[in-house]
């Protein structure tokens, strides 16, 4: 099989590095490669990566003197990387089993030169997508632990019962599926689309929207044949700024230009035509329904808690599957 690449930038956070590469190593199928660029940790967790031995992966830590942001620290990695097909990670990620075959295939069939998971964030199903982001949003304002370690894999349990049977299910029901987007959090791309791209914009820390932006705008002008492309066959858990809420954090130096927002780099109106989530566009107003429908998802995912239980069961009870 194809040998793939994968950089994570980290900063600390060694229960989440633990259970992020656990992840990793049980359900990815390719035999990958992982570049770790370690931001000055606190911790043990350049130590924890650097003692990973396997098989099947291989594993490289970068040591840094000082915290980068994540477009610098993206970079150092991707300029490792020799694979055809090459992984943007945040190491606050949980993977469903298999994530990275429909990925990869999609990349090396032509479909798209950028391939990310479904997830909360992004679901074909807009619906279940409202409904799964605010149960786990729900789920995070809890603390089922002192312990961190116990705490995060506490909450998966919260949310799925068991993450790789809902991930199982779901990526067969959405098997085939796909549409335009990308997952900031998770996405691989091929290196003819690396090395046409370079490396990514150090002042953009939403590099995941520039990113998208640049490829839209090369499809646009006959550069690129495809979009980003998120994947209905792979699944993949997002904490959700996990790492950025951390207390005593180091502040990031940079010795870049100061960072931009997406709108300060690109015109209102190209994001409005490249973007492919119309509520996320500038200037966008929810409509009466929108808010209907995010106060119906609320309640239901209040009253999901309640039932215990996979959550398979739970979403087929409630109408969503």
């Amino acid at each position: 099989m194809t040998k793939i690449d994968l950089v994570v930038p980290i900063h600390g956070g060694l229960p989440l590095n633990r259970l992020f590469f656990e992840s990793l190593r049980e359900n990815t199928r390719h035999p990958f490669r992982l570049i770790v660029v370690d931001n000055h940790s606190p911790d043990a967790s350049g130590d924890f990566f650097r003692s990973q031995k396997g098989d099947n992966f291989e594993v490289i830590v970068l040591s840094n003197d000082r915290n980068q942001c994540y477009p610098v620290s993206m970079n150092q990695g991707l300029r490792k990387t020799t694979a055809s097909v090459v992984g943007l990670l945040n190491n606050d990620i949980v993977f469903g089993p298999g994530w990275d075959l429909a990925l990869v295939s999609a990349i090396e069939k032509g479909e798209t030169e950028l391939a990310s998971p479904i997830g909360l964030e992004h679901m074909p199903d807009k619906a279940l997508e409202d409904f799964l982001f605010r149960r786990w949003r729900l789920i995070l304002k809890k603390t089922y632990s002192l312990d961190e370690d116990i705490d995060l894999r506490s909450k998966i349990r919260a949310m799925y019962g068991n993450l790789k049977q809902f991930s199982g299910h779901i990526q067969s029901r959405y098997q085939g599926v796909s549409f335009p987007g990308i997952m900031g959090h998770c996405h691989l791309m091929s290196r003819s689309l690396l090395s046409l791209i370079g490396d990514l914009d150090p002042r953009m820390q939403g590099a995941d929207w520039d990113l998208y932006l640049r490829v839209a705008d090369m499809k646009e002008n006959g550069v690129l044949a495809t979009l980003p492309l998120i994947i209905g066959d792979s699944y993949v858990h997002h904490f959700i700024r996990a790492t950025q809420n951390k207390k005593n954090r180091e502040p990031v130096t940079c010795s870049h230009s100061p960072h931009l927002t997406v709108e300060e780099k690109w015109k209102k109106g190209d994001i409005v035509s490249f973007w492919p989530f119309p509520e996320q566009r500038p200037g966008y107003r929810k409509t009466l329904r929108d808010r209907l429908r995010r106060w119906d998802s609320k309640y239901k995912a209040w009253q999901s808690l309640k039932k215990n239980g996979d959550l398979t069961k739970v979403l087929k009870m409630s109408g969503y599957l």
